[in-house]
């Protein structure tokens, strides 16, 4: 016989079984063509029982962001290269233009959540998961870089350049994940090049 769930357990299957519903219908409809009786309905539940978990479709719009974002980041932890900064930012930038070829999260992530939330908003919630670990990253590989002080490109390599030079990385990635968001699967390999070529210049 099976323990019995806590309520915390409860609450925990029920919010990822919404936000699972919603992530779907969401990449196969649409966000606006998406209403939150639907998504209540193909969960056996009422709206009432979403809204005790969300204020509405926006906020649960959030969660399914964060959960790509999650699933993305447990890809990349799996590729196990932590002990090589440069390897790891390759392998990882590798991962998400590879991500970006699936149409259901292009859509979301790139499409509709940008359009949906704003871009700010949008823009910190990716920073809120990648920007910290890719300063690591950065300051790391410029550690490794010939000459005092300076990173590989020729600049101070202080805690300010490294930000800016992991913005400019993230933003890269950005615009080649709309690449192939845009243009699928065929894009993949051209937008993998120009981020090696890229990383390459930065950090040889």
């Amino acid at each position: 016989m099976s323990p019995r769930r806590t309520n915390a357990e409860r609450t925990e299957a029920t919010r990822a079984q919404l936000t699972g519903t919603a992530r779907q219908l969401f990449s196969e409809r649409g966000y606006s063509s998406t209403t939150i009786a639907e998504i209540a309905e193909r969960c056996g539940l009422t709206t009432g029982a979403l809204y005790h978990h969300w204020a509405g479709k926006e906020a649960l719009l959030v969660d399914v962001v964060h959960d790509i974002h999650r699933e993305l980041a447990v890809r990349i932890r799996a590729l196990g290269v932590e002990d090589e900064p440069v390897a790891q930012l390759l392998l990882s930038g590798r991962e998400f233009i590879a991500f970006c070829a699936d149409p259901a999260v292009a859509r979301l992530l790139l499409l509709e959540a940008p359009a949906v939330l704003g871009y700010e908003r949008w823009r910190r919630i990716d920073e809120q998961w990648w920007l910290s670990t890719t300063i690591r990253l950065v300051e790391r590989a410029r550690a490794t870089a010939p000459g005092t002080g300076l990173g590989g490109d020729g600049t101070e390599a202080g805690p300010e350049s490294s930000r800016q030079l992991a913005l400019a990385l993230l933003g890269a990635l950005t615009y080649l994940g709309h690449e192939v968001a845009m243009k699928g699967e065929p894009a993949v390999a051209g937008a993998v090049r120009t981020y090696e070529v890229l990383l390459t210049s930065l950090f040889r």
